[in-house]
């Protein structure tokens, strides 16, 4: 295969160009991974021997290291291993490892070295965050987090999608960062989760427009110009009530599902959907839906607690093995398709056609993304229906346009990064200087500076920045789950899984929405 086909001229690079179709949820064109986790079964049922290098992650901050794999027991970790503290700069031998000391694991093979992880005199290990209660609650995870303004404001979650090496995602989030006098942008880049990320690239986009114009990426991540946005004149919840009103401002009203919803779904018919009607301006063909919101954390139980801590241990060869299989990555993605996002249809000819399907954005951040729909031929009064799994999205505004145009972006590269220490780490900004074969990886509590040269806006024109991000991350199996895993089996995806997951969440979603925001792993 010509090398200049497929980025990086390999076949794996040539797998995720097949997903990127197969999947349609923004997954990145075509990039060789050259180096991941590659997940062997630790089962804690009966003793098993790993052969793979394994990493067990305790809960005093230290890091235990098994280079030739592990005997995985009930109650314990048994193999000559080489435990490091905090600082990863002293190691002891040990043997034995009781599993209530395990927070978390990752069972691993190094192909090449194409990840580096940051020099520790930039940022802190892994185990620097641990401490205290937030061992027991540490349930806070969503890919890494960005801020501005020196961490006062809260920008983005990236690629909160790519929960395994074929699924390395590109987001492309709009900020609220603006440049200093100097003409730069400065973002904190935080892994505030117990994931390990594996950020590849990064990089601004810079959208000059008019005082009255919004730039917002749409389902595609094409940045668009609106001009001239207003509310939707109806809006009609499932139930019957009219939501107009909360759907006005970006203001602290937002739309979540009725509670009675979410208890009356079957597998059957687990879907919300608010009706819109908009008066169509004559002549339109197309109209934008530009949305600010967020997911609920119903896709973080899903994940946590139908996924991944049922099975325990066997959910890392899940991740790490099954995951980098085609079949296995395309059938999870088609489901994910299929239920997750919000589905955007249109009325034509006595029934909604969907149109537009809004990927999912992540439950930390208020997440800005349009819609362009069709204005079906001859349509005074266009109806739109929104569908998604009950209480899945918060909805805080939506508007629409009839004025839009190609933004025709600016891309501003990463001119450095910004250390713990203050110090420009010029490895890690080789990193993530361009989408190729090598990524910055980062553990629980790192976090880094991210700066870009935007230069000076032209005279009398406003600047919109977005943030183009490309990558993966890997969640870490909780002791916990290791220790309390009910099922053998890996996940399959299914219906059952969605509704056993909408139950669980319906019951809890008021404490757990605050247990989970209480839950950053503090960064240093």
């Amino acid at each position: 295969m010509p090398h200049d086909l497929i980025l990086g001229g390999d076949y794996y690079a040539g797998v995720k160009k097949i997903l990127a179709v197969l999947l349609s949820i923004s997954l990145s064109a075509c990039v060789f991974i050259s180096r991941r986790l590659e997940i062997q079964s630790v089962s804690t049922r009966s003793p098993v021997i790993v052969s793979s290098p394994v990493k067990a992650h305790l809960k005093d901050g230290s890091t235990v290291v098994y280079p030739r794999g592990v005997q995985v027991t009930a109650d314990a970790l048994v193999g000559q291993g080489t435990r490091h503290d905090v600082s990863l700069t002293t190691g002891t031998s040990v043997d034995r490892i009781e599993l209530s000391d395990v927070l978390g694991m990752e069972s691993y093979r190094t192909r090449t070295n194409g990840a580096q992880s940051f020099i520790v005199s930039s940022l802190v290990s892994a185990g620097a965050f641990v401490g205290g209660v937030l061992l027991a609650v540490a349930i806070f995870g969503s890919c890494p987090t960005v801020y501005s303004d020196d961490g006062k404001v809260e920008e983005a979650e990236l690629f909160s999608s790519s929960i395994a090496p074929l699924f390395e995602g590109r987001d492309i989030d709009r900020l609220h960062a603006r440049a200093d006098v100097r003409g730069m942008v400065s973002l904190d880049i935080r892994n505030e989760a117990m994931e390990t990320h594996y950020i590849n690239h990064l990089q601004l986009l810079a959208v000059e427009h008019g005082p009255t114009e919004v730039v917002v990426p749409d389902t595609h991540g094409t940045p668009i110009v609106f001009d001239r946005l207003q509310p939707v004149t109806e809006a009609t919840s499932r139930d019957g009530q009219n939501v107009r009103a909360t759907l006005a401002e970006r203001d602290s009203r937002f739309y979540i599902t009725d509670r009675r919803i979410v208890d009356a779904a079957t597998a059957a018919d687990m879907d919300d959907w608010i009706d819109v009607t908009i008066p169509v301006a004559a002549g339109a063909k197309s109209a934008g839906l530009v949305f600010r919101m967020r997911n609920s954390l119903l896709n973080t139980t899903l994940l946590y607690e139908v996924m991944l801590g049922p099975a325990g241990a066997a959910a890392i060869d899940w991740l790490g093995d099954d995951l980098t299989r085609i079949s296995t990555a395309v059938e999870l993605g088609r489901w994910h398709q299929q239920r997750a996002g919000l589905h955007v249809s249109v009325w034509q000819n006595g029934a909604y056609r969907e149109v537009a399907r809004v990927p999912d954005s992540g439950p930390i951040s208020w997440h800005d993304v349009a819609a362009v729909v069709p204005v079906p031929e001859g349509t005074s009064t266009l109806r739109v229906r929104l569908s998604y799994l009950a209480d899945h999205w918060r909805i805080d505004q939506l508007a629409v346009s009839f004025l839009l145009r190609d933004a025709n972006p600016r891309s501003v590269p990463l001119s450095a990064v910004i250390g713990r220490d203050r110090k420009p780490d010029v490895p890690a900004l080789a990193r993530m200087s361009r989408p190729d074969d090598q990524y910055l990886q980062t553990s629980p509590g790192q976090s880094f500076l991210a700066r870009f040269d935007a230069g000076a806006a032209s005279p009398g024109r406003i600047r919109t920045f977005l943030l183009s991000s490309q990558g993966y991350y890997t969640e870490w199996i909780r002791g916990a789950w290791v220790r309390e895993a009910t099922v053998m089996e890996p996940f399959t995806p299914s219906d059952a899984a969605i509704l056993t997951a909408m139950r669980k969440w319906g019951a809890t979603r008021e404490a757990f929405e605050k247990r989970f925001r209480q839950a950053r792993v503090p960064v240093q």
